[in-house]
């Protein structure tokens, strides 16, 4: 009776081994991504790897998809993303026992530095206009108008506002993602028109909204009422910081200029001249949709000055 006890004991082991060497040959399926080159650009070939995918029985089918969106199949696929910004990459795996499994990555897709995103020298007049909204909060749609300037051969937005009013254009600017060594480069030439005696006009790169500063970065202000020329720093929370530059524009002569932001740091030129640099630790610069603004806003303050030649562009 004990003789047939063990051998029932032996047997049951036997049994629960053999099914634990089939649970252990038996596993379920694991998906790997790689990805090359490691530093991604729009409308460059990315190669999408998953050979390192693997499990006990074999992957019969690899499926890719970009931010949701079936892109290819196979082991390896050669892909392009045409445009800038961060997209999830998936890659869903089945193997021969129909059983899957999926691995997700983040990308970062990058511009070429020397690439141009944005370029305005209202070369078609009038229609140029539409392409730049109008703050109604003070301004006469009449402030503002295209000109033909004989001089330069070209035309160029002019605002005109006087001191009870403030006049305001913007328009929207996507960022992409800067990878490390980068900046973004925002570019604008202004002539003032009168003398500086209560004048005021200002370039905004970048703000996170028309109606607030808040989370927008620095910008530059010419105003003669706040002591002549400032790069503004605005906080996450609407209030600003200001630096004073000694700059004084000229009456009738085009100024350049030039607002560069890195990761971490950023820096105005006027003339191709450095006039100031700091630290930048806002909002991630490809976060939202921008709206790049410029004219005068200021109620005790005229403004008489041209805008041309905007370009925003990415750079080492």
């Amino acid at each position: 009776m004990n003789a047939r006890r063990i051998l029932c004991a032996v047997a049951a082991l036997v049994v629960a081994a053999g099914i634990a060497s089939c649970a252990l040959f038996h596993v379920e399926p694991v998906a790997a991504i790689d990805i090359s080159p490691v530093v991604v650009y729009a409308a460059e070939a990315i190669v999408l790897d998953g050979s390192a995918s693997h499990g006990s029985a074999s992957i019969v089918s690899y499926t890719w998809e970009i931010a949701g969106q079936a892109v290819a199949s196979g082991r390896e696929a050669t892909i392009e993303i045409p445009d800038p910004g961060r997209y999830s990459v998936q890659l869903r795996v089945e193997d021969a026992e129909g059983r899957t499994a999926t691995a997700d990555r983040e990308i970062e897709v990058y511009l070429r530095s020397g690439t141009e995103i944005f370029r305005e020298d209202f070369s078609d007049g009038d229609a140029a206009l539409a392409r730049w909204a109008l703050d109604p909060t003070w301004a006469s749609a009449t402030d503002g108008t295209v000109e033909y300037i004989a001089s330069v051969r070209g035309h160029a937005l002019l605002i005109r506002s006087a001191k009870s009013r403030w006049h305001r254009r913007y328009t929207e600017l996507a960022i992409p993602p800067l990878r490390t060594g980068q900046r973004i480069v925002f570019t604008c030439r202004i002539m003032t028109l009168q003398n500086q005696s209560e004048h005021t006009f200002f370039f905004a790169p970048a703000r996170a909204a028309i109606d607030s500063v808040a989370g927008s970065l620095p910008y530059f202000l010419f105003t003669s009422e706040g002591g002549d020329s400032w790069v503004r720093e605005p906080t996450l929370y609407g209030s600003e910081v200001g630096h004073p530059i000694p700059f004084l524009p000229d009456v009738y002569r085009w100024h350049t200029y030039t607002l560069a932001f890195g990761l971490d740091s950023y820096e105005l030129l006027i003339d191709d001249q450095s006039c100031f640099s700091g630290p930048w630790s806002g909002e991630s610069l490809d976060h939202t949709t921008w709206l790049l603004v410029l004219g005068d806003e200021s109620l005790d303050e005229a403004c008489i000055a041209y805008y041309d030649d905007i370009r925003v562009t990415i750079e080492e």
